[in-house]
């Protein structure tokens, strides 16, 4: 049996579901080794309000996914995401002394650090900072300057960042459940990790992770994550239109979406109908599958009008060339991608994650392309600290030599 410390595990806490996968690294790929999910508890508006009530639904994935797998989970990559959530460019820079013109890496790290703490206040922690140019004696558009001279370093940094408490209180709920966090992620940026070809990175795409209580956009051009934003509407916004609407059951309401739920509503024929139970003890009632589906289209128009907003304001108007990749739990309501075709104007497919070898089949799901974005990055992550590693050996060795 392997290590303990050589799986790679991401927990997704979602409103809606618990999830917890692991994997094995053999020979630079990753295999499947178990699973589990449950359903959520404990969420209200995409933050944590109730500790024990998401830490039971979080047990029960974990523990699914230990029995399944013959593992223990020590450590994983938690996601992140929420209405909480927000992203800023901030600038910082150096003067460099000048018996050191030479940039080095001390130089870059420590411009980093000002630029990505600066900005934010008190009640905020970061999530990811990633550097997007840097300039040398007013010289932009440089992506690493080390080893370069000049007297004045600049950088622009991509400052992803989330409510402090909220996000403390998930990381309280995960180390409750015996896992030690390695590092949190925005979930927007996890699912995108799944789900993007570099090229499409470069040439200008959006992903939405469509959760239950909010979806979180991630927008990418040129190589570099541009916009990190979380929409304040979710599976769940759905769900209750439905339930208001129909005046059925929450659950019920659920179900239906789920069986017979389309969009546009104009393709649903007029005289098909759907069975609602009744919210109080009297029969069920059949209502008009369209009015259904009208209920969902309007909402869906809604979403993507709002991340219209937000691509505008960052600037991608006309410039998602390779369009719009929806995931999460959401992307499978059918004809979503019409929808988000006519209203933002660019192409849209769901996103499904990866293969990893001997994934099941009930993975090939959208559902799961942020928790496979968080063991891809946990692999990332691990590379980076064995590298790390590495140079400090290699550094160690030239002093006895």
């Amino acid at each position: 049996m392997p290590k303990r410390h050589d799986y790679l595990v991401g927990i997704d806490l979602g409103s809606h579901s618990s999830r917890c996968l692991v994997a094995l690294e053999e020979n630079s790929r990753l295999r499947f080794i178990s699973h589990g999910s449950a359903r959520a508890a404990g969420w209200s508006r995409g933050v944590v309000a109730d500790q024990d009530a998401v830490l039971e639904s979080l047990e029960k994935a974990i523990e699914e996914a230990e029995r399944n797998g013959g593992v223990t989970v020590d450590n994983a990559v938690v996601g992140v995401g929420g209405p909480h959530v927000k992203n800023n460019v901030s600038h910082s820079y150096i003067n460099l002394p000048s018996w050191e013109s030479e940039i080095q890496k001390d130089h870059v790290d420590a411009l980093i650090k000002t630029a990505t703490q600066g900005p934010l206040s008190d009640d905020r922690t970061v999530l990811q900072a990633i550097p997007l140019e840097f300039a040398v004696d007013g010289q932009s558009g440089l992506r690493n300057p080390l080893g370069m001279s000049g007297s004045r370093l600049d950088v622009h940094v991509q400052v992803v960042s989330a409510l402090a408490q909220a996000h403390n209180n998930i990381r309280v709920v995960v180390n409750r459940a015996g896992v030690v966090v390695e590092e949190t992620l925005f979930e927007g940026f996890a699912a995108s990790h799944a789900v993007l070809e570099e090229q499409e990175r470069e040439m200008g795409v959006a992903v939405a992770d469509m959760g239950a209580s909010s979806v979180e956009l991630a927008a990418y051009l040129e190589g570099d994550l541009q916009l990190a934003v979380s929409l304040p509407i979710g599976g769940e916004h759905f769900v209750n239109d439905v339930a208001a609407v129909l005046r059925t059951p929450r659950e019920a309401a659920e179900q239906i979406m789920e069986q017979y739920g389309c969009v546009p509503a104009a393709q649903t024929p007029l005289n098909v109908m759907v069975e609602a139970p009744s919210l109080g003890d009297g029969p069920p009632s059949e209502k008009p599958r369209r009015l259904l589906n009208e209920i969902l289209e309007a909402r869906c128009e809604e979403l993507f009008e709002m991340m219209a907003v937000q691509l505008a304001r960052g600037g991608f108007e006309n410039r998602l060339v390779a369009g719009v990749v929806l995931t999460g739990g959401l992307a499978c309501l059918a004809g979503t991608c019409d929808i988000a075709e006519t209203v933002l104007n660019a192409n849209a497919r769901v996103g499904l994650p990866p293969q990893l070898d001997d994934l099941p089949d009930e993975l090939d799901h959208p559902g799961w392309a942020t928790v496979i974005g968080l063991v891809l990055y946990a692999q990332r992550l691990r590379l980076h600290r064995q590298r790390k590693r590495d140079r400090v050996t290699d550094w160690l060795k030239t002093l006895f030599e």
